[in-house]
């Protein structure tokens, strides 16, 4: 049972990070991009998806422990699948994987890659619209990895004993 412990220490340490990481976007970075003008939003939006990309031992390692990791407990405790902590983790897990994984490679990323495209002397007329569809889903994704991180916290008070 330790190495479920440890899992879940593991696993809800690397939700809670990228929680703080969507909780800055939405409360920091988002509202500064705002204030920006065409050329200015697309030089900075550029700077910032090339610097996550290209840091991947920061977001993707931690996003994929996040999203893999619980699997683990999950597995092993099958057999307790009717138990507060397995249901708890379950629950969590599936929202952060499909919530704010899936919804982030799916959704996001390709609003990213478009921004990519851009010449950053000369954005698109419909800027704002990319930007505005991009902010939109940030702001349904945060909430759910926050309720994710909720309930990871709260299967650990949970852990079966044995």
């Amino acid at each position: 049972m330790k190495s479920v412990r440890i899992a879940h220490l593991i696993y809800t340490f690397g939700i809670g990070l990228f929680a703080g990481l969507l909780y800055t976007f939405e409360q920091g970075v988002i509202p500064t991009l705002m204030t920006l003008n065409a050329i200015e939003y697309t030089k900075v939006e550029q700077g910032l998806i090339r610097f996550l990309d290209a840091f991947p031992t920061g977001v993707i390692v931690v996003a994929n422990l996040a999203m893999l990791l619980p699997l683990y407990p999950l597995a092993r405790l099958w057999k307790e699948r009717h138990t507060a902590y397995w249901r708890l983790t379950a629950l969590g897990w599936a929202l952060f994987f499909f919530g704010v994984g899936v919804f982030t490679i799916v959704l996001n990323v390709p609003i990213n890659n478009m921004v990519l495209s851009w010449d950053p002397s000369a954005p698109p007329a419909d800027w704002e619209n990319a930007r505005n569809i991009w902010n939109s889903l940030n702001a349904i994704r945060t909430p759910i990895n926050y309720v994710s991180f909720l309930l990871m916290i709260w299967a650990c008070f949970e852990i079966p004993k044995a």
